[in-house]
Order: C-alpha cells, then sequence, then structure tokens
C-alpha cells in the first residue's frame, strides 16, 4: 500500500509538468483586457514560462543539492500553486506577466528531480514503466487543466487561472506521502553506480549533447504538425479550425497511450524502440500530408502523438540507466533541448516550407516524414552497431576466459 502511495505521489506531480499552455486560449480575452498593451506583449503571456522554465530546470540541481531533493520540488508546486492563481485577483498585466514567469521557473524546480526520485526509489523495468507514466500522466494533465480552464472562459479572462488551484491538493499530497531523503543518500546512489561502470565518464556523459540535438531536431519536426495542421485542413478545404483541435486532441490521446504503453513496449524493442517510433511518426506525417478528410489527418495526428512521445522517456531512461555522475543534469538538459526545439518550431516550419518541392502546406508533412525516417534510420544503424560492439566485446572477455582456465589447467 506505501509503494502504491509513493507511486501515486510522484506522478500527481508528474500532473503538473505540461499545464502552463492551459490558459493559451484565453488569449483574445485578456488582448481586449489589456486593451493598451501590444497583442506582442500580450502574447508573451503564453511564451514566457518556458523561458523560466529552462532557467530553473538548470538550476534545480544545485538547488536540490543545497536545500533537499523533496523541499526543492515542494517548492516549485507551491510556487505553481500561488503564482498560477494571481492573475485570478490581480487585474495588472505586468504582475500577470510575472506571475506566468514564476510559474514556468515552479514548474522547472520539480521535472527533472522528479526522473531523480523516479531513477531512486525504484529501478529496472519498474523505473521504466514509471519514466513512461512520468509521460503520460504530464500530457493528461495538461489536457485535464485545459479542459478546466476552458469551462471557466464564459466567466471573464481571470477565470480560466483558477484551475491552476489544482496544483495545492497536489503539494499536501506529496508533503505527507513522499519520505524525507537525505541528499547525501541519493547522490551516493548514483556514485556507486558511477563507481560499478568502467567506461570513462567523459565519454558517457558526451552522448547526452548528441540527445540534445537529436531532441531539438525531432521536437521542432513534431510541433510543425501542431502549428500547421489547422493552416492545412482548411487551405485544402476539407475542414475547419475545429476539425483541427480533434486533431491535436487524439494527437494528446496517442501520446498518453504511448506513455502508459512505454514500460512494455521498451521491454519487446530495446534502443530499438525510438527507430520504431520515428518510423511511426513518418508514416502519421505523410498520411496527413495526403489527407483529404478529417477522419484521415485525425488517424495521421493519433500516429504522431503515439510515435513521437516514446522519444523522451527513451533518451531519459538510457541517460538515468548509464551510471553518470550526475543524471539530474543530463535529465535537465534533455528538457531544456525539448524547450529550445519547441520554440525554434515556428522558424523551422518556414525552413522546411523552403525546402519542401511542392507548393502548398502538404509539402511541409513530407518533408517532416522523410526528416524522421533519416532520424529512424540514423538511430537504428548506431544500435546495431552499439550491439555488435558489445557483443565483440563479450566475446572477447570470454576467450580470455577460457585461456585463463586452459592456463590453470596446464599449471596444475
Amino acid at each position: 500500500m506505501k509503494n502504491k502511495l509513493l507511486k501515486m505521489a510522484l506522478l500527481s506531480v508528474s500532473m503538473l509538468v505540461t499545464i502552463a499552455p492551459a490558459i493559451n486560449a484565453n488569449i483574445p480575452m485578456m488582448k481586449e483586457a489589456f486593451s493598451d498593451i501590444s497583442l506582442s506583449l500580450v502574447e508573451m503571456i503564453t511564451t514566457v514560462p518556458s523561458l523560466f522554465l529552462m532557467i530553473s530546470v538548470l538550476t534545480s540541481g544545485i538547488i536540490a543539492k543545497k536545500f533537499g531533493y523533496k523541499q526543492t520540488i515542494m517548492l516549485g508546486i507551491g510556487i505553481v500553486a500561488v503564482s498560477g492563481i494571481v492573475p485570478v485577483f490581480v487585474n495588472h498585466f505586468y504582475i500577470v506577466l510575472l506571475s506566468r514567469a514564476c510559474l514556468g521557473f515552479g514548474i522547472g524546480l520539480f521535472n527533472s528531480l522528479l526522473i531523480t526520485l523516479i531513477s531512486y526509489f525504484y529501478d529496472g523495468d519498474e523505473r521504466t514503466t514509471l519514466i513512461g507514466y512520468h509521460e503520460a500522466l504530464g500530457g493528461l494533465g495538461g489536457m485535464m487543466i485545459t479542459y478546466i480552464a476552458g469551462r471557466f472562459m464564459n466567466v471573464n479572462w481571470q477565470a480560466p487561472f483558477l484551475a491552476y488551484a489544482i496544483a495545492i491538493p497536489v503539494f499536501f499530497f506529496f508533503l505527507k506521502v513522499i519520505p524525507q531523503v537525505e541528499t547525501k543518500d541519493i547522490l551516493q546512489k548514483f556514485e556507486s553506480n558511477v563507481q560499478k561502470d568502467t567506461t570513462h565518464q567523459y565519454g558517457r556523459f558526451s552522448k547526452v549533447f548528441v540527445f540534445m540535438i537529436l531532441i531539438v531536431i525531432g521536437a521542432t519536426l513534431n510541433m510543425t504538425m501542431g502549428i500547421k495542421v489547422s493552416s492545412l485542413m482548411v487551405e485544402e478545404g476539407y475542414g475547419y479550425a475545429s476539425d483541427a483541435s480533434m486533431v491535436i486532441m487524439l494527437l494528446s490521446l496517442g501520446s498518453m497511450i504511448s506513455g502508459f504503453l512505454f514500460g512494455k513496449l521498451y521491454k519487446i524493442l530495446k534502443n530499438y524502440i525510438l527507430s520504431v517510433g520515428f518510423i511511426i511518426t513518418a508514416i502519421a506525417m505523410i498520411i496527413i500530408g495526403l489527407s483529404h478528410t478529417v477522419w484521415m489527418s485525425v488517424l495521421g495526428g493519433f500516429l504522431v502523438g503515439f510515435g513521437f512521445r516514446v522519444m523522451m522517456p527513451t533518451l531519459t531512461h538510457i541517460v538515468n540507466s548509464s551510471h553518470l555522475k550526475n543524471p539530474t543534469l543530463a535529465t535537465s538538459l534533455l528538457l531544456v533541448a525539448y524547450n529550445l526545439g519547441s520554440a525554434f518550431a515556428p522558424y523551422g516550419s518556414m525552413l522546411i516550407q523552403k525546402l519542401s518541392w511542392t507548393e502548398g502546406l502538404r509539402g511541409i508533412f513530407y518533408v517532416d516524414g522523410i526528416g524522421f525516417m533519416i532520424l529512424a534510420l540514423i538511430v537504428g544503424v548506431v544500435v546495431t552497431i552499439q550491439i555488435f560492439k558489445k557483443q565483440r566485446m563479450r566475446g572477447g572477455v570470454n576467450d580470455a576466459k577460457s585461456i585463463n582456465q586452459l592456463s590453470n589447467v596446464t599449471k596444475g
């Protein structure tokens, strides 16, 4: 029972990691309320959380080492709870903007530390499964808060911010259930894992930067779909903006299902799971590009969510299983890379449109599909080479053991 409560407490915080955009649909109402503020500045309400999230993600490990992992996560949840509902009571634009910055900073404080705690409390397949659940519940939490905020939009522009009050019960649940863990105990576990691994430390950490490049490219390609699918459906005359929202909803559903199944999928596919995910995403992008009906685009959206969602839990699992000395920093860098890729998506879509060999928006999805297919091929080749290297090394070790045994027999 205690183990179940522990998992529930950890995963309840996971539901808060993607709630920042929940009030994005509120921007037109806020523009009317703050008519003396430029539209570009009002729209910063949607982007400023991501900027401050990246800052806190990079500093969360340092803060946790000084004040404790549980305390830092609780600080982040507390900041989210308070700053999230500030706009309900305040009618001053710059205070609202500041509260949004604080919201992003709070989310960043617990985002990567949650993975660290999961890796501390759990190992092996159980950890892999929980990392998948973490990703899935992040999407579920975002959908739930967005829905609640949408229901409040009929009141006024301030009411939707009440949805962020969900962080208050999460704070007290986490406080009551999660045991106090000494920072030295967490660090000792990771350091003992490092000592068991004879691989050179710098050589291992360098792959984190390779993963960052992969994430930036993947996130940019993926976000392009969300930006352009509505315009494609309207321009080609087979759907409206409301139909495009169905595509995005099914994308979120595909992401959640993929997250919940991640542990089982990883057992079957191992490190090839990333290549398979990219192949599914590539096929889905081409389906959307070829689509002439809403249902076909909805199918493509679902497959994009299902295929692409495996990227972050796979890479997060790898860096937290690689016996790195600072897995929190590694996880933080992956999250920063994802946010950078998302931020670059509008510019990436412009570049992709220029690279397209066809007129109109369909070409963007064809290029996206080819891009994901290339990523799948590269990752698949790298994984295969690593498998052969490990087999060769094991063969060398076995040969050495055989020679030693033969030598001992000869001496005897």
